[in-house]
């Protein structure tokens, strides 16, 4: 469905935008998840969506690359054969991309499989699904296209904002003796974490950016 619709001109340029806002929004939701931010804070500017894409090219790039030789390779082929089955290996490809960037548990594989069943379902041609267009259950068959697709994108992306944030090295700061873990930046709105012995504590610190004046960065605090 998803392929469909972006081959259109005209809601090409809508449904990307789209799609990059809902994903830049729940990839930031799934971060804050992760590290207990507020929701209510999170803005989507420019500068957080370019970071977005940036951080998301180890998860997207390969998913979009491999399932789109996968697929025109099907097609040469008219879907005849083994290459029927184009739409599912690329389900198995988006399970195995999902699952690497997560905790490898059996739980998190069952998550990934399903959400790679969905992407199956997205590449899946809507004749399959319905011959005739105009009937209601081609409306009905549309619908669930639609909804599964941004709920495929949501899912995805809050998944991948929460264990990215698991495994990011936050800069560190120094002020009046308190040393604490710079977490994210939303506008004028700084949340830090602080550590005591070299251990967090389970609490955010909100600042304002104006509250940061003398606040020192620790260059390689580690060494």
């Amino acid at each position: 469905m998803l392929v469909k619709l972006l081959r259109k001109d005209g809601l090409a340029v809508a449904v990307g935008t789209m799609l990059l806002y809902t994903a830049t929004y729940f990839f930031e939701r799934g971060y804050c998840l992760r590290l207990n931010i507020p929701f209510d804070y999170i803005e989507i500017t420019i500068p957080t969506i370019a970071n977005v894409i940036l951080n998301s090219i180890i998860l997207v790039m390969p998913i979009a690359l491999i399932s789109l030789a996968i697929m025109q390779t099907g097609k040469k082929h008219e879907f005849r054969g083994m290459y029927a089955l184009s739409p599912l290996y690329c389900g198995f490809l988006y399970t195995g991309v999902l699952f690497f960037v997560m905790e490898h548990t059996w739980s998190n594989f069952l998550v990934s499989a399903f959400l790679g069943g969905l992407f199956f379902l997205q590449l899946i041609s809507s004749r399959y699904k319905q011959n005739d267009k105009d009937s209601s259950k081609a409306i009905y068959f549309k619908t669930l296209d639609y909804i599964g697709a941004v709920f495929l994108v949501s899912m995805t992306f809050t998944i991948y904002g929460h264990f990215y944030a698991a495994d990011t090295k936050f800069d560190k700061y120094m002020q009046n003796g308190h040393v604490y873990e710079l977490l994210k930046i939303y506008g004028e709105n700084v949340f830090m974490r602080e550590l005591k012995d070299g251990k967090m504590i389970n609490e955010i610190t909100y600042f304002n950016a104006q509250n940061m004046t003398g606040m020192k960065l620790m260059i390689n605090p580690d060494h």
